[in-house]
């Protein structure tokens, strides 16, 4: 082992002495290989909070071969948490496009809630929604050898269920109490899995005429026509509180906040300062990130909201908490349901490599509130309003459903 190892060594030491041997400049040969990682190299040198700690480029040379991910793990800080690579951002998703709980009926048998549901993937074109039950797959039960069948990407007939309430004698025969049940409602036929976009902002909806629901997951500058497009809706509808609901919200980058805390923050904030910043040294800029005037919005609209509700989940963090933290120095923000996970006051920019299909998103600054403040980090925001979205089998709803488990405790909260 310790021979195979040396002679890679060698080879390596080889490789990279090849690159100007007989004093010939040879890396225009190797560039197809190594480009990607360059720019990578290029932008970080430039952009990156801890770009003093980037190893000197004649220390990278074998690093270069690596692919981007790769390279990217190998240079950035030890202490970064929050630098990734998205992978090929054109390419679809090739699955069903929903995500399941299991629940053990008795010793052998389970059942699978929906628990997310991808909107343009087969299982949502196939009519499934949140919080329906499949009972069985191709007319039998579920067991724990037949799960895997479930997410196999084949075609498969599903028995589904849906929530119910029935009345059933009690202890005494006088008796009767009502139970709650998981009862047959039909087949579904589920294609085999196939590709589909991933949904940034899935959901964009008005409840009773003047709320507003939005989920949204990635809160990133390249969904900036998408929040513009939902304010237009809103707008319409002159709603006068939101529901954000960010419960699956772990990434973004820093314009993809700004423009939203832009969207919601009260139109007398517009301008002023939201944040403050700080970026390496090297980049001289300024350590104030101030909310966009209505102008610059562009084809998106300032709601001019007094209160926020925001539900999260102890998944919820990164540009979500960011977001969270920043907005309450400018407005009312009341946190529905779980305590947040409180990683990171770190924010990304989003780089895109014209000559590649991936983006890079990169720490380029740490961020706090208007008073320098983040306190959320290592304990996550507590919420006003504690809610488990599990807690009730009859709440597991779609997604904007006024009944649903943490949506109904944000409307209820509006009444207090």
């Amino acid at each position: 082992m310790k021979g195979k190892y040396s002679i890679v060594i060698l080879a390596l030491v080889a490789l990279v002495a090849g690159f100007s041997s007989c004093g010939e400049d040879r890396w225009a040969a190797y560039y197809p290989q190594t480009s990607h990682a360059l720019w990578i190299d290029s932008i970080m040198r430039e952009n990156y909070l801890w770009n003093d700690e980037l190893a000197d480029e004649d220390d990278l040379t074998s690093s270069y071969f690596l692919d981007a991910v790769s390279f990217l793990n190998k240079v950035k800080y030890t202490d970064d948490k929050v630098s990734y690579i998205d992978t090929a951002c054109s390419v679809p998703v090739v699955d069903y496009g929903y995500e399941l709980m299991m629940s053990q009926v008795n010793d052998t048998a389970y059942m699978a809630v929906i628990t997310y549901l991808e909107p343009n993937s087969v299982a949502a074109l196939a009519g499934l929604q949140r919080g329906e039950w499949i009972m069985g797959v191709d007319g039998a039960f579920i067991t724990s050898s037949t799960q895997e069948l479930l997410a196999d990407g084949e075609a498969h007939q599903l028995t589904v269920g849906k929530y119910a309430t029935i009345t059933a004698p009690g202890e005494n025969d006088d008796e009767e109490v009502e139970q709650e049940v998981i009862v047959y409602d039909r087949e579904v036929s589920l294609p085999a899995a196939s590709g589909y976009q991933h949904e940034d902002l899935p959901v964009v909806s008005v409840i009773d005429d003047h709320i507003g629901y939005m989920l949204y997951n990635d809160i990133a500058a390249e969904n900036q026509s998408k929040v513009a497009s939902a304010s237009q809706t809103y707008a319409q509808a002159a709603i006068t509180d939101l529901v954000l609901d960010l419960r699956y919200a772990t990434t973004g980058d820093l314009g993809g906040m700004q423009y939203l805390a832009s969207v919601l923050a009260p139109a007398s904030t517009l301008g002023t300062t939201l944040a403050q910043v700080q970026y390496a040294e090297s980049r001289h800029l300024e350590n104030t990130l101030s909310l966009l005037g209505a102008d610059q919005l562009e084809n998106g609209m300032n709601l001019d909201l007094n209160n926020l509700y925001v539900i999260t989940t102890s998944s919820t963090t990164g540009m979500a908490e960011i977001l969270i933290n920043c907005l309450k120095g400018v407005m009312n923000v009341v946190i529905v349901g779980q305590q947040t996970k409180g990683a990171t006051a770190v924010a990304c920019e989003t780089y895109r490599d014209p000559s590649h299909d991936q983006q890079l998103r990169l720490a380029v600054c740490q961020v706090s509130d208007i008073n320098g403040s983040t306190d959320y980090l290592g304990t996550g925001f507590t919420p006003d309003y504690e809610v488990n979205p599990f807690s009730s089998v009859g709440a597991i709803l779609p997604f904007g459903n006024p009944e649903e488990a943490m949506l109904a405790t944000a409307l209820a909260a509006m009444n207090q």
